[in-house]
C-alpha cells in the first residue's frame, strides 16, 4: 500500500511537471513575435528524496549577456548612418537633377547673354538678361533656403530623439524599481527583464550606452562619456537649450554634452546639421559670390545703352557667407533694362562684354581658376551625392553586422516553432503515459481496498 501511495505521488508530481512544461511550450509560441522575448526554457530534475519521480525547478529565460550586449554595440553605427542617410536624401532634392538646377539657370543665363550679343540695342533680349539674372539669383536663394529647412529639420530630428531618450530613461528606471522588488519578493520577473531589453535597444538606436547590471536586478545606462542616463530607480534627462544659431543644445546632470551624443540617430543627424549642411552652404555661397564678384568686375568695364559706364549687375554681396541666399540682380537693373551693359567701346553695334559674358560660361574661374561655375555647381552635387552613397553604403555594411549578431542571439533566445512543436509532443506524451500510469495505479489501490473490506 505505502508503494502504491508513493507511485500515486510520484505519478501527480510527473502529471504537474509535464503540464508545466505544455504551459511554457505554449508560452513560447504565443510570443514567437513579440519583441525582446527570450524563450523559456522549464527546468526539471529528479527527485532525490527517496520517493522518486520528477519536481520542477522553475522557469527559465534563454539569454546571453555577451551576446545581448554585442547586438547593442552595434545598433548604433546601423541608426547613425540610417539617419544620416536619411538627411541627405532630403538634401539631394534640394540639389535636383542635372540641368534642372543652378547648372540650368546657368545656362539660361548665359545663353541669354549670347542673344544680347546677337542684337545689343535690342530692348527684348536686354529684358531677357535681366530675366535670366533675376531667376538664376532666385535658384541660389531657394536652394540656400532649402539648406537651411534641411539643417532646421535634421535640428527637429534631434530634439524629437532627446524626448525618447528621456522617456527611455524613465521607462528603463521604472522597470528596475519593479524588477527589484519582484526579485525581493521571489516573483517570476522575466516579462519585466524582456521590456528592458527592448527599452534598451531603443535607446541605443539614439545613442551608444554603457550598461551595467545591479545586485537587485536593475541595470545602469551612461552614455560613453560616462555621463548617467539611469542609475537604479532614477533617470537623468537630457536637457535642450537653443545655441546662437537656433539649434538644439545638448546638456546632461547639467554639463554641455552636445559633442558627446556622436552616435545613433543623435549623432547622425548632428553630423548632418552641424558639419556637411554648413559645408554644402559654404560651397553654394563660395559659388554664388563669385558668380556676382566675376559677372560685376565685367559688366562695369563696358557701357550701358544710354552710353554710361556700366555699374553692377547684381548686388555686390557683402562677404562670401550668406551670399547664396542673399544674391539678387541690382535693382537699378532690375528697374530699366538699358543699364544692361553688352558693349565695351560704346560704339553703335559694339557687342564686347555681351560676348565676353557668354564666353563666360567655359571659362575656369572657380578653385584657382580649374573649372567653370557649371563645374563648380556639379562638384557640390556630387559632393552631396558621394555624401549620400557613402552613408546608405556604411548603413548596409552596418546592417550585415546587426543582423549577424541577432542571428546568434537567436539560436540562443529566439523562439522556434520547431523546436515548440516537438515540445509540445514530447510533453504532451509524457503527461498521457502519466495519466495512464496515475489511473493503473489508482485502479490497483481500488481493487486492495475492495479486498480489504471484503
Amino acid at each position: 500500500m505505502p508503494g502504491l501511495y508513493l507511485s500515486l505521488s510520484m505519478a501527480a508530481r510527473s502529471l504537474e511537471a509535464q503540464r508545466a512544461g505544455l504551459d511554457v511550450a505554449g508560452q513560447n509560441i504565443a510570443n514567437l513575435n513579440t519583441p525582446g522575448y527570450a524563450r523559456r526554457r522549464l527546468d526539471l530534475a529528479e527527485v532525490t528524496n527517496g520517493t522518486g519521480g520528477v519536481e520542477v525547478l522553475g522557469t527559465r529565460a534563454m539569454r546571453d549577456a555577451v551576446l545581448d550586449a554585442r547586438v547593442r554595440a552595434a545598433i548604433p553605427a546601423e541608426a547613425r548612418e540610417g539617419a544620416l542617410a536619411g538627411a541627405l536624401g532630403l538634401v539631394e532634392t534640394t540639389i535636383g537633377a542635372p540641368g534642372q538646377g543652378i547648372d540650368g539657370r546657368l545656362d539660361a543665363f548665359f545663353d541669354a547673354w549670347s542673344a544680347l550679343s546677337a542684337d545689343p540695342s535690342s530692348a527684348v533680349a536686354r529684358d531677357g538678361v535681366v530675366l535670366q539674372g533675376r531667376q538664376l539669383a532666385a535658384a541660389f536663394n531657394d536652394v540656400a533656403n532649402r539648406l537651411a529647412d534641411n539643417a532646421r529639420e535634421a535640428d527637429a530630428g534631434i530634439r524629437s530623439a532627446v524626448n525618447e531618450v528621456n522617456t527611455l530613461s524613465t521607462q528603463i528606471a521604472k522597470l528596475n524599481d519593479e524588477i527589484a522588488v519582484g526579485m525581493a519578493a521571489g516573483g517570476d520577473v522575466e516579462a519585466l527583464r524582456d521590456k528592458q531589453q527592448v527599452a534598451l535597444e531603443q535607446l541605443s538606436a539614439l545613442t551608444a550606452v554603457s550598461v551595467q547590471t545591479r545586485k537587485d536586478g536593475g541595470i545602469d545606462v551612461s552614455i560613453p562619456s560616462g555621463r548617467a542616463l539611469v542609475i537604479g530607480g532614477s533617470s537623468y534627462a537630457v536637457s535642450v537649450s537653443n545655441g546662437p544659431n537656433g539649434y538644439a543644445t545638448l546638456s546632461l546632470n547639467g554639463v554641455a554634452a552636445t559633442n558627446e551624443f556622436t552616435s545613433g540617430t543623435i549623432g547622425g543627424l548632428a553630423h548632418a546639421r552641424d558639419t556637411l549642411i554648413p559645408g554644402y552652404q559654404t560651397q553654394l555661397d563660395t559659388l554664388a559670390h563669385e558668380v556676382a564678384q566675376r559677372i560685376n568686375a565685367l559688366h562695369q568695364t563696358g557701357t550701358d545703352l544710354n552710353g554710361n559706364a556700366g555699374g553692377v549687375f547684381f548686388t555686390p554681396p557683402a562677404a562670401v557667407a550668406g551670399a547664396a541666399r542673399n544674391l539678387v540682380v541690382a535693382p537699378a537693373v532690375l528697374a530699366n533694362s538699358t543699364l544692361v551693359v553688352a558693349s565695351q567701346t560704346g560704339a553703335p553695334g559694339d557687342n564686347g562684354i555681351a560676348r565676353a559674358m557668354a564666353a563666360m560660361r567655359d571659362q575656369a574661374v572657380l578653385n584657382g581658376n580649374t573649372a567653370t561655375f557649371t563645374e563648380g555647381w556639379s562638384q557640390l552635387a556630387y559632393r552631396v551625392g558621394a555624401d549620400t552613397e557613402s552613408a546608405i553604403t556604411q548603413q548596409a555594411a552596418s546592417q550585415s553586422v546587426t543582423d549577424q549578431v541577432q542571428r546568434l542571439r537567436d539560436q540562443v533566445s529566439g523562439v522556434s516553432l520547431d523546436e515548440e512543436a516537438a515540445s509540445l509532443i514530447k510533453f504532451q506524451r509524457a503527461y498521457e503515459a502519466n495519466a495512464k500510469y496515475f489511473t493503473t495505479v489508482d485502479q490497483m489501490l481500488q481493487t486492495l481496498m475492495s479486498l480489504v473490506r471484503s
